[in-house]
């Protein structure tokens, strides 16, 4: 009996070819639609210190998980024009539209944005 090949490579190769666009600030970019490792193992490792003193570690590692998905240049270029809070949401719903989640394009209000963001509580 012969055994057929799994070719993983292809599999990685036509993967790598999908992508998602994002509108951001009226420019769409497009991020591709596999979520690279980094990305989750540094939002988990973020995950982990919501919530207490390490606010600048917590930062730190959503801005690497921002860097991976979108790449150094893209964020270097958004990074003045977006708050801390808005490249964490970003990263958040980029998350849910590569994993199947999100297909609406639902815009969120600036009050929706405010009562999402971990550890924050919106206006009242």
């Amino acid at each position: 009996m012969q055994e057929q090949l799994l070719d993983f490579d292809q599999f990685l190769r036509e993967k790598e070819h999908r992508t998602i666009p994002v509108r951001i600030l009226g420019e769409t970019y497009e991020v591709k639609a596999v979520i690279p490792a980094l990305v989750p193992l540094k939002m988990a490792r973020a995950e982990r210190l919501r919530g207490t003193d390490r606010n600048a570690e917590y930062t730190r590692l959503v801005f690497e998980a921002a860097d991976a998905l979108f790449g150094e240049d893209q964020m270097d270029r958004l990074a003045g024009k977006l708050s801390a809070d808005d490249l964490v949401l970003l990263v958040q719903k980029c998350f849910e539209r590569i994993n199947g989640g999100g297909e609406d394009s639902e815009e969120l209000s600036d009050e929706q944005s405010r009562t999402s963001l971990p550890g924050r509580k919106g206006k009242k």
